[in-house]
């Protein structure tokens, strides 16, 4: 963290704020994590592939690291500054704190976001690489599985089975993300093509935002899945304070992409 101070912040002095300087890594994909940021000032870039890839670059108000710190425990991406910054830092246990004692389906929600992510991210190296096929596999002892664990264990959701992409269809334009306990699906996004089993997050952060699911999907084995209903995860989320309200946000942003509308998310919480 060299050339990066660290100062009280002026509205919670019992939080810091970290300028960063241009072109400076606040941490890298794989270090440990033990925060998450909220941009106050400046721009910060998002990357992965050991920081050559970026995915999003980040403005006033966009919150970042929480997915490591809610799910993995590592770092998933690369965080640099793009321009002169300051973030204010939120430690781990704080939001540890906030998710602990929030409903079940918060809880479901946070960890099916963090599996959306990874499974983007690994889709998006794909196009990176030139590849136009992979798998995204839950690895033993790695972030997904960490993300996984967290979800399946206990779950209350209901389940349903989806034969065929028309059943999977169905279920994201009644406003329902989907899960996979088992089977396998096809995501397609572009020319890339990705296999996806157990732990597969389809539609989530698109049916808290309430916006179209982009990417094509085709069953390879019959699926059964969890379901997660949006329009009551959104309005969970809805009545969560402005910080962790902020934290989802991040979330959904990054899983929908650089450029793509946060639909109702871009609303702040009453």
């Amino acid at each position: 963290m060299s050339g990066i101070a660290r100062r009280p912040s002026p509205s919670n002095p019992k939080l810091s704020e970290i300028v960063i300087p241009a072109g400076v890594v606040l941490f890298s994909e794989g270090d440990r994590a033990d925060t998450m940021y909220i941009v106050q000032e400046g721009e910060i870039d998002i990357a992965i592939n050991k920081g050559t890839h970026t995915l999003a670059t980040l403005g006033k108000g966009s919150s970042f690291g929480e997915q490591a710190v809610v799910g993995t425990k590592y770092r998933m991406a690369t965080a640099a500054a793009k321009t002169d910054s300051v973030c204010l830092e939120i430690p781990a246990d704080w939001l540890g704190r906030q998710i602990s004692t929030a409903p079940p389906l918060l809880k479901s929600v946070f960890s099916g976001l963090t599996l959306q992510l990874l499974q983007r991210n690994y889709i998006a190296s794909l196009g990176y690489s030139d590849s136009d096929s992979g798998e995204f596999v839950i690895d033993a002892g790695s972030a997904s599985e960490h993300a996984w664990s967290t979800f399946s264990r206990g779950s209350t959701l209901n389940s349903v089975y989806c034969s065929d992409g028309g059943a999977i269809q169905n279920q994201l334009s009644a406003g329902r993300a989907l899960i996979v306990s088992s089977g396998k699906l096809e995501l397609r996004r572009g020319s890339v093509r990705c296999a996806v089993g157990e732990g597969a997050v389809v539609g989530l952060a698109e049916v808290l935002a309430g916006v179209s699911f982009d990417d094509a999907v085709d069953v390879l084995s019959s699926v059964n899945a969890w379901a997660i209903d949006g329009d009551a995860a959104y309005n969970l989320v809805s009545q969560l304070n402005k910080g962790l309200y902020g934290v989802v946000k991040g979330f959904v942003g990054r899983v929908l992409g650089d450029g793509k509308s946060l639909g109702r998310m871009v609303q702040s919480p009453k």
